[in-house]
């Protein structure tokens, strides 16, 4: 088979490919029988197929900071699945918008768009160790704490509220803090979300209890859940854009301060605060969701709002509050995993 032929062949396979998402109706099946055609067809027309997915990765992640490279011959740092903070971050690795060193890197972004002010810090780690919560106090306590206290506490370099989980003792909820389990009850009208030991999302969405359940059980056999939060709604999931509830809680339709959590690739994450009642107008869920989306998360989840919402960084607080900072039970934050040098 001549140069020609194959690439007029791969030309068509190309286009069938590109038509798939007009006859499969899982966006999700869809991108993994995409890559294993793509792959198998590099043999032939290797320049096509690569420039292809070059393309479309190039467009998933153009708005994400580059990583970073420790350097070389740099020993492999990480952190106790506990409750110890991370190690102290070095000052020099500090600037006016972010952090680097060899295990992290942090880079703060400001965006205005449609009246919304959105403070985003985005995040990649060496070691899904630093990826980490805190606690005001004892795990089933009470105890709550500003967010930048907390941070401050932990060493964070950049955190940001979690979930509340003490706020209502008696809820139904399913909640891990570094290894250890806090609650281990479904809620069927809630979504959850649960990060493994490779630092992955998975997101479990409200439905029938028994359905919930064994979707939880799942993601249990296979890994080990080192956190796991119930609050939402989830936002993107396996890479698909969610379509919010009006039901849902926390005044899904309303225009509020909010907060959102977001996977973009292996160890790669960005958090998300939508300032609101003041300048900046707040956003609903959806719109937080399709916020969310644009940035290239692959999976993302709404956490406690209003006045919580709250991101921190360098010990203080980035986004304007819009009244007095409340105070939580937990964190979530992540370190350097670089000891400090004596």
């Amino acid at each position: 088979m001549n140069r020609l032929t194959c690439t007029l062949l791969s030309v068509l396979c190309v286009l069938l490919i590109l038509a798939l998402p007009f006859v499969v109706s899982s966006p999700n099946l869809l991108g993994e029988a995409k890559w294993e055609l793509l792959d198998e067809m590099e043999d032939t027309a290797g320049w096509l197929v690569t420039s292809a997915k070059a393309e479309e990765e190039l467009t998933l992640t153009e708005e994400a900071p580059e990583g970073f490279e420790p350097t070389e011959g740099a020993p492999v740092y990480e952190l106790p699945i506990d409750f110890t903070p991370g190690c102290v971050p070095d000052p020099a690795g500090f600037s006016e918008d972010g952090y680097v060193d060899d295990s992290i890197s942090v880079k703060l972004e400001t965006r205005e768009e449609n009246g919304v002010i959105w403070r985003i810090a985005w995040v990649v780690i060496s070691s899904p160790t630093q990826l980490r919560t805190a606690t005001a106090g004892k795990l089933t306590g009470s105890a709550t704490a500003l967010v930048s206290s907390m941070a401050e506490k932990n060493n964070a370099i950049v955190a940001m509220n979690a979930d509340y989980y003490s706020n209502d003792p008696a809820k139904t909820t399913f909640e891990y803090r570094m290894g250890q389990k806090i609650r281990n009850k479904t809620n069927q009208k809630k979504d959850m979300l649960l990060i493994d030991e490779a630092g992955d999302f998975h997101i479990v969405l409200a439905q029938q209890r028994d359905s919930q359940q064994a979707e939880l059980d799942a993601v249990a056999a296979e890994h080990e859940i080192i956190n796991a939060f119930t609050f939402g709604p989830a936002l993107v999931k396996g890479g698909e854009l969610i379509q919010v509830s009006k039901d849902y809680g926390y005044n899904p339709t309303g225009r509020e301060p909010r907060s959102a959590f977001g996977q973009t690739g292996y160890l790669s994450y960005v958090m998300v605060i939508a300032e609101g009642r003041g300048e900046s107008k707040g956003a609903t869920h959806q719109e937080l969701a399709d916020f969310m989306y644009s940035l290239g998360c692959r999976d993302a989840f709404n956490f406690d709002g209003g006045g919580s919402a709250t991101l921190v960084f360098n010990g203080e607080v980035v986004n304007a509050l819009g009244g007095s900072p409340r105070v939580q039970s937990d964190i979530i934050y992540f370190a350097t995993a670089v000891p400090a040098e004596d």
